[in-house]
C-alpha cells in the first residue's frame, strides 16, 4: 500500500515529465485501479507489455525524485510549518496564530 501512495504521489508532481503513453497506463493502473488485462485489453498490447511500461514508467518516477527530491522537499517544507504552527498555538497570541494559520494554509 505504502508503494502505491507514494507512486501516486511522484506522479502528482513529476508526471508531466512522462510521455503520453507512460501517463496513460500510469493512471488506469493507479489511479482507475484496472488490471493489467484490461489495459492490455483497452490497448491492444500484450499484458506483459503493459507490466513492462509500468515498472519503466515507475522507476522513471522515482529516478526524477532521486535527481530532484521535489517530494521530500515539500514533505520537510510541511513538517515544518506544522511544527512553527504548534509552537505559535502554544502562544496565547490569537491574532498571530490565525495569520500564521491562514499563510501556512495557502502553501
Amino acid at each position: 500500500m505504502e508503494k502505491i501512495v507514494k507512486v501516486a504521489q511522484l506522479y502528482d508532481i513529476y508526471g508531466a515529465l512522462l510521455n503520453e503513453k507512460q501517463k496513460d497506463v500510469i493512471n488506469c493502473y493507479y489511479n482507475e485501479d484496472l488490471s493489467l488485462q484490461e489495459i492490455a485489453d483497452n490497448d491492444g498490447r500484450s499484458k506483459q507489455a503493459i507490466s513492462d511500461m509500468i515498472n519503466r514508467s515507475v522507476d522513471k518516477l522515482f529516478e526524477f525524485e532521486n535527481e530532484l527530491s521535489l517530494l521530500k522537499s515539500k514533505t520537510e517544507l510541511k513538517a515544518s510549518l506544522l511544527d512553527i504552527r504548534e509552537l505559535i498555538e502554544s502562544s496565547n497570541n490569537k491574532e498571530a496564530i490565525d495569520k500564521l494559520t491562514e499563510l501556512i494554509e495557502k502553501i
